[in-house]
């Protein structure tokens, strides 16, 4: 694709572009329909090219000229960090907050993934939903950033109207051994035994369904454990394997968590 816009541009057009330099894109565009009449500059090329260098002002010229935001478009503006630019197509309507690339995902969900609070705070201020797209097709934006990203951000996002319960965000925070993240959950309403997170198509993500104390136990985060187990997690139920926490930590040869279990009641099936 970057080989046919560079056909499509030329050299001088495409550096233009990606100077910001209005005045070498007019007289490139005149000479060419001076060549030749019929010629229609490749806007949507020239977006494309602006974007990755977050050149505000040859957006605006292509998009006066009619070219279209896809999710080519949307695609250069995440990889290229062109927030910039990403504000103004909000602000003048040329793009939904909740724009959904396909492959990618919307730009509230990578950008929170990321820990960008700045974009993340442009998006949730333009009316961007939380809980409307997911995160590789199975994780809500709440549970990817409990997995991937700080507290501020899983902050940000339930303060903007983010659902904690049955997001499956305690489970991914327990998996990853994420502490901090997990009590935070716990003290805004996230359900310490609710079971974790199901994949549309993929069988073999049954094998990591479970409670955050499962998911705790499995990665071996004994801190997790003893605090989940603290806040009264039910150490006696079972994943979609029909297996408890106990029963993982056995499997696993974790004296030290099978120990914990034990302590706090667990009993062996």
């Amino acid at each position: 694709m970057e080989a046919k816009i560079k056909t499509a541009l030329g050299d001088k057009l495409e550096l233009a572009c990606e100077n910001g330099d209005l005045h070498t894109i007019f007289e490139q565009v005149t000479l060419q329909k001076a060549e030749k009449p019929s010629y229609t500059p490749p806007f949507s090329e020239m977006l494309y090219t602006a974007i990755g260098k977050d050149r505000l002002n040859v957006v605006k010229y292509c998009l006066e000229n009619g070219a279209v935001v896809n999710d080519n478009v949307m695609k250069k503006l995440l990889i290229c960090r062109a927030k910039e630019t990403y504000l103004f197509l909000l602000e003048s309507k040329a793009v939904d907050v909740d724009y959904y690339i396909s492959w990618f995902g919307d730009v509230l969900s990578n950008v929170a993934t990321a820990d960008d609070i700045e974009w993340a705070k442009i998006c949730l201020g333009h009316g961007a939903d939380p809980n409307r797209n997911l995160v590789d097709e199975h994780k809500s934006i709440l549970a990817a950033v409990a997995e991937l990203a700080s507290v501020q951000m899983a902050a940000l996002l339930v303060a903007n109207g983010a659902q904690v319960k049955g997001s499956g965000a305690i489970v991914l925070a327990a998996e990853e051994g994420k502490l901090q993240m997990v009590e935070y959950l716990l003290d805004h309403g996230a359900d310490i035994d609710e079971i974790g997170i199901e994949h549309p198509t993929d069988e073999r993500c049954r094998e990591d369904m479970g409670s955050a104390l499962h998911r705790a136990v499995h990665g071996r985060h004994a801190e997790v454990v003893w605090v989940l187990l603290e806040k009264g997690a039910n150490f006696d139920l079972k994943d979609v394997m029909g297996r408890t926490p106990l029963t993982l930590a056995q499997a696993r040869n974790d004296e030290k968590l099978e120990a914990l279990l034990k302590k706090y009641g667990a009993v062996s099936d």
